[in-house]
């Protein structure tokens, strides 16, 4: 009988665990195989040492030029005037006539708040007023009166004092006729010296009565002048609260609504016409000793160039949301405004600094973005090698060589991503 026992005592257990580990190891075959075609392709595209040899570079020579030393900013259209319409005050808003980007007239009503208070106030300071010129009236009259009555009194003292004069003259020339006694003498003196008195005190009666209308007249002139001020300020504060514009324009912003309260000097609304717009522009800290008021810029306005000029340069720096430096606001005018334009949308621009003679530059090119402004390769003799550079200005088409180079070398500035991890690497001199 043959032998029908297995080579392997195991069975089948055994069998399933060799088909396992020969798939294992095939799997390891593939990954190690993929891994080798990458690396193959890799080397293949970015040569590892100076024998590799790059093609298709582009070329240029540093030569010395007379460029422009420009300021590059960015910034910001904004309003150069705009109107900003506070609360006159405290209060409530009764309705609002107006949204943004209505067009509105000089004058044309924009909200109104509530003045129900200031009514009643009104109306008190008016019957206050109307009480008081009434009582001036009545002070008036009275003091005409007075002052018949009390002329009358003075006229009467007077006749008095005169009818003792002569009572005295009269026992006088009897007492030198020896017809009249010294006691009737001294009677009739007495008689004209009580008359003399009663006329002298109706006189100060009648300047008193005078002095103390006068002085209420000043008193009650005040207060009127007091009252018809209160009355004026209100109704000229009830007048302010139908807000209205000045000036005119498009109303940028609306900042209340019906039913909202306000407080005094809250601001409710913006008006401006938009054709009066400047450009708001940010300069970089290290360049702003360069700037200065009155300096030509060029704005440009999506593919539009403006010609303007600096007007205001900010104190001070502050922090940029757009890059890592701190920044100087520069504000500047246009010569000629941009129609129609959207105030908030971004600008770029140039502003003029001065002129550098004799600089040594390159054309700007894919290499600044690749080689991170920092490096360059000179070729010569066929081979291309790293070099550390510095850059300066740019000005159009070219940029400043500071440092790093010298008039004459031959340096790439096409893209280097593909080659920027070598030192130095051999050029295809016939595909440049």
């Amino acid at each position: 009988m043959p032998n029908t026992s297995p080579i392997f005592q195991n069975g089948p257990e055994t069998t399933k665990k060799q088909t396992v580990s020969w798939l294992l190891v095939a799997g390891l075959i593939v990954v190690i195989g993929i891994a080798a075609l990458g690396l193959s392709t890799l080397l293949s595209a970015k040569p590892q040492n100076s024998t590799a040899v790059v093609k298709a570079t582009s070329q240029a020579v540093v030569e010395k030029k007379t460029i422009r030393d420009i300021v590059s900013v960015s910034g910001v259209l904004e309003l150069a005037k705009k109107e900003i319409i506070t609360s006159p005050g405290d209060g409530v808003v009764t309705q609002v006539y107006v949204q943004e980007g209505d067009q509105v007239a000089p004058g044309q009503v924009l909200l109104q708040i509530g003045v129900s208070d200031l009514e009643s106030q009104l109306q008190s300071k008016q019957l206050s007023l109307e009480k008081l010129n009434r009582q001036i009236e009545q002070a008036t009259v009275t003091q005409q009166y007075s002052r018949k009555q009390r002329a009358i009194e003075i006229d009467a003292a007077s006749r008095a004092v005169d009818d003792a004069q002569r009572e005295l003259d009269k026992v006088q020339a009897l007492k030198g006729k020896n017809l009249a006694s010294d006691q009737e003498v001294l009677a009739a003196q007495l008689k004209l010296q009580s008359a003399k008195d009663t006329l002298v005190k109706a006189q100060i009666n009648q300047d008193q009565a005078e002095a103390s209308y006068q002085l209420d007249m000043k008193n009650s002139q005040a207060d009127r002048t007091i009252l018809e001020k209160d009355i004026k300020d209100l109704k000229d504060k009830i007048a302010a609260y139908t807000v209205r514009t000045s000036r005119g324009g498009t109303v940028y912003s609306v900042s209340v609504e019906a039913g909202g309260t306000v407080s005094n000097y809250k601001e409710l609304a913006v008006v401006a016409n938009p054709a009066d717009s400047r450009a708001a522009l940010d300069v970089p800290e290290t360049r702003i000793s360069s700037v200065t008021k009155g300096q030509a810029v060029t704005v440009y306005v999506g593919e539009n160039a403006y010609a303007a000029t600096v007007d205001t340069i900010a104190p001070s720096a502050t922090s940029s949301s757009s890059s890592s430096g701190s920044v100087v606001k520069v504000t500047a005018v246009f010569k000629t405004k941009p129609e129609k334009p959207t105030i908030g949308a971004s600008v770029s621009g140039e502003i003029v600094a001065g002129t550098l003679q004799d600089a040594l530059v390159l054309p700007r090119g894919p290499y600044l973005s690749s080689g991170n402004y920092s490096t360059v390769y000179v070729v010569s003799g066929g081979v291309a090698k790293k070099q550390t550079v510095k850059f300066g200005v740019a000005d159009g088409s070219y940029i400043q060589v500071v440092s790093g180079l010298k008039e004459g070398d031959r340096v790439i500035i096409s893209d280097y991503r593909d080659f920027i991890h070598l030192d130095s690497f051999t050029v295809d001199e016939s595909a440049k």
